[in-house]
Formats: structure tokens, sequence, C-alpha cells
């Protein structure tokens, strides 16, 4: 009877604690389930005094029971309820921008004003580094002095060598208008000398014919007289001899002036005239040959206008070179956004080089947060999952905008995957690099079935649960959806009737088949 007494003093005093325990477990459902129902539907609290009668009833039926010689083990029991669940994902991340450029020297220069360091606020537009423009302006002069004397050495020398062209041009014009004229006036030469020949040729024909037969006849009449002829006939013959030797002296008159006949001197005349051209025209293309000559030495071929063209256009670029250079020394390393300086190398009166890395500017607008999911955790997240952050006791709200495609290991060789949270209402608190808190609104459901999580067990073949069917523990196999902190819900497997079992009072491993008694769980 002693040991009895032991044993029922243990046991009410375990059943007290354990069902403290379920109490607390009770209190946290009930926390969960208004939490998860809408406003206005809050489940009602129990007050603390029925919380404690119920306890006490509860040991009372414990003891009862213990004393029972039928009584199977105790187990802690509750109903499947209808409500709403969400499940969150609960992490932490590292505050870092979205937005990140580097802003490189847009010239070769030498700095004058450095106006920020690394950890600086900025807004678009901010000028963050100057140039020293003494330099920069005299860089631009040479480049102006030296286009100047490229176009005016390329203008002078296209001047001379259009010149040159124009009187090579002249050349070839005039000396092929002088080969005609010379050919023509050559031509017309001869034709005058021709005629003037065959006309002299022509007279003295006529006039040594004229005397070749006036000699004859002279001839045949002192022939005749010496022959003897009548008085009368002589006197004819006489007669006639008379009129010859007037004949023989006017043809020899005739002869002798023959060359200086008006026609003679007006050929001779013309013939001159036209020699004179001859001599002039030769005398002309001999001049326009040299002038040929001496302009084909002057003229620029094809690959000496290139040459020349070439250094003017190279001058200009280069002046437009020094010219776009200055304009963007005179505007400075500008900020692109608002943003942070998050590394800045420029030091004042430095020379820098075109390309050189001068400032890292990290955009504080565009903002996020990155954190490592577990293989677990990345099966619930998806694209445009709304977040709520915390970063320095500041809320903010935000969503899931890159879920990595690869994992990598942690310092545990845990495979990680990288996950990106964008923030919707950045503010100028936010500092980068900080820790954030997140929670992530993975997914919800609305008056759906619901358990406590702690009721779930899991053995190979997947979520099972154990519950009451006339007095006896059966393994009941189930469909579980999404889970909160404290609870789960079962897409299929139970009904709200079902009496499931949460746990063990007394510690011992149920099985399928034990007799239990149940001790409901208020809900």
């Amino acid at each position: 009877m002693e040991q009895q007494e032991k044993t029922e003093q243990a046991l009410s005093a375990k059943k007290v604690k354990e069902m403290k325990k379920a109490e607390k477990r009770k209190q946290n459902a009930a926390k969960q389930e208004q939490k998860a129902k809408n406003p206005g539907k809050k489940r009602k609290k129990a007050p603390v005094i029925i919380a404690a009668i119920i306890i006490v009833l509860i040991v009372i039926r414990m003891v009862s029971c213990a004393f029972s010689g039928n009584a199977g083990v105790m187990v802690s029991t509750t109903n499947a309820f209808r409500g709403d669940i969400e499940e969150n994902v609960s992490t932490s991340g590292k505050v870092a921008s979205e937005e990140k450029t580097v802003l490189f020297a847009p010239v070769s220069g030498r700095l004058s004003e450095i106006n920020v360091a690394a950890g600086d606020a900025v807004k678009a537009g901010d000028v963050l580094m100057t140039y020293d423009m003494d330099q920069m302006e005299q860089r631009l002069q040479e480049a102006s002095l030296q286009q100047d004397k490229s176009n005016a050495s390329y203008n002078s020398t296209m001047t001379e060598n259009s010149k040159s062209t124009a009187k090579l041009n002249e050349a070839n014009t005039n000396l092929a208008v002088l080969d005609q004229q010379l050919t023509d006036y050559k031509a017309y030469l001869k034709e005058l000398q021709d005629k003037l020949s065959t006309s002299q040729r022509e007279t003295q024909r006529q006039l040594s014919e004229e005397s070749y037969d006036l000699s004859r006849k002279a001839a045949d009449l002192n022939k005749e007289l010496q022959d003897g002829v009548t008085a009368e006939r002589a006197k004819e013959i006489n007669k006639e001899l008379q009129d010859i030797s007037s004949s023989q002296a006017r043809n020899s008159y005739v002869q002798s002036i023959a060359n200086s006949s008006d026609y003679v001197v007006s050929m001779q005349n013309e013939i001159a005239t036209v020699q004179e051209h001859i001599t002039e025209c030769e005398n002309y293309k001999a001049e326009m040959q040299s002038q040929k000559g001496s302009s084909e030495g002057t003229i620029l071929n094809g690959y000496q206008s290139q040459a020349y063209a070439a250094d003017k256009d190279l001058a200009q670029l280069t002046y437009q070179e020094a010219q776009e250079q200055y304009d963007a020394a005179k505007k400075g390393i500008v900020a692109d956004f608002d943003g942070i300086v998050t590394e800045c190398t420029g030091v004042s009166g430095a020379s820098v080089t075109e390309g050189a890395q001068l400032i890292t500017l990290e955009s504080s607008q565009n903002v996020k947060v990155s954190f490592d999911a577990s293989k677990s955790d990345v099966a619930k997240l998806a694209i445009g999952q709304k977040v709520d952050i915390t970063i320095s006791g500041n809320k903010y709200e935000g969503e899931i905008s890159k879920i990595n495609r690869m994992a990598t290991l942690n310092a545990s060789n845990t495979p990680m995957v990288g996950v990106e949270v964008h923030l919707t209402n950045p503010d100028d608190k936010i500092i980068l690099g900080l820790d954030a808190k997140l929670t992530v609104h993975t997914n919800s459901a609305q008056d759906t079935l619901l358990i406590p999580v702690e009721a779930i067990n899991a053995d190979k073949n997947g979520d099972f649960l154990y519950v009451i069917e006339n007095g006896m523990v059966v393994k009941r196999a189930i469909t579980c959806g999404i889970s909160s902190d404290e609870y789960t819900e079962v897409l299929d497997g139970i009904t709200e009737e079902d009496q499931i079992i949460v746990n063990s009072l007394t510690g011992i491993s149920l099985e399928e088949g034990m007799a239990v008694t149940a001790v409901p769980m208020e809900q």
C-alpha cells in the first residue's frame, strides 16, 4: 500500500508537470491562432481561473486512472481545427547596394580638389573631384595652334597645287591649239609657196616659149632675106624683124621684172606673214612646253594629297579631342546617382591617366539585402515574395528579387543558395554593410485544417499522426501543407473529428494498437 502511494504521488507530480506544459502549448496555440485569423475573429482566451480548474480536474482524472487496473498510457490529445496560417522564413543578411559603379578618370591630367572620402553620402550631380584647368587650357591652346598651323600649311599647299594644275591645264590646252595652228600655218605656207613657185614657173615658161618663138621666127626671116626676095618682100621682112625685135625686148624686160610683180610681191608678203606666225607659234609652244614641265614637277600626286589631307584631319581630331577632354575635365568627376562613396583613391595634386579608377559609388536608393538560404528554406522561396526587414531597429519592406541557380558551400561545407531582397522603401537611415533581420512571407492559407507541429511524426514512408480509435493507438498517414512555428496545415489524412495524440504524458513510446487514456488539450 505504501509503495502504491509513492507511485501515485510520483505519477501525480509528473502529470501536473506535463499538464503545465500542455497548458503552455495551449496558450501559444491560442496566440498563433489569434495572429493567423482576420481582425475581429480572434480566439477567446480562457480565464486563468478556468485553466487552473481544468488542470486540477486533469490531475484528479490521472490519479483515478492510475488506481484503475484497465488504465492505458496517458496521452495528451487535440483535434484539428480550421484557421488561417502563414508560413515564414526568418533569417538575417547583409545590406548592400543593387547599383554599383566605378568612376574612372575621363582624361589624363592633374587632380585639383577631392571633395569626398570613403563613407560619404552624395547626391546625383555632386562634383566629387576636379581637375587643374590651367593645365587643360594649355593643352587646348597647343592643339588649337597646331590645328591652325596644319590648316595654313594645307591651304597654302593646295593653293599652289591648284595654280600648278591650272598652269598645266593651260599649257596642255594651248599646246594642243598651237600644234593645230602650226599644222595649219605650215600647210598654208606650203600652199602659198607652191602657188608662187607655180606662177613663177608658168610665167618663165611662157616668156621662154615666146622668146624662143621670136628667135626662131627672126632666124627664118633672116634666112629668107639671105636667099633673096623681092624688095617689097624684103621690106615686109624687115618690118617683121623690127616687130620681133620689139617683142624680144619686151619679153626680156618682162623676164627681168617677173619676180617683182604685184602678184609675186603680194604672195611673198603673205608668205612672210605666215612664216612670222609660225615663228610666234613655235616660240609660244616652247614657252608652254616649259610651263608644262615645271607645273608637272610641282603638282601633288594622289598619295601626297592624301598625306596633306590626313595631316589636316589629324590636327582637327587632335583639337576636337583636346576640346572634349577640356570640357570633360571642366565638369569634373560627377556622381551619377544618389549613393555612398565606398572607395576613393584620388589624391589632390596627383596626376592621373585616362581610365584610372578613382571612386567607387554604390546607390543608396537601389538597396538590397543578401542572405544565404538552406536547401529546405530555398524550396519555400520564390521571386516576388514579400519580406519584412529590420535594419538598426528601423522597419522596411522588400521583396525577393533574385535567387541564385547555383549553391555554394559555407564554412561548414553545407550547400547554401544566395538570395537577394530588394528594398521597396529605402531611406537615408540605411547604412551599407550592416546586418538585417528578415522575415520572408512565403505562403499562406485561409480556413484550412491545422494541427500542432509537435503532433506530427515521420518515418521512411512520410509524415503520420497517432490517433485514438476505440481507445487504441492507430497510425494515420497524412499529407502536410505549409507550416508555421506552431501549426502545420494538413491537406489529407484526417478530419476535425479525429482524436489526435500530441504526445505521451508518461514518456512511454507509443506503438500502434497500444491502449491509451486521452487527456484532451484545451484549444
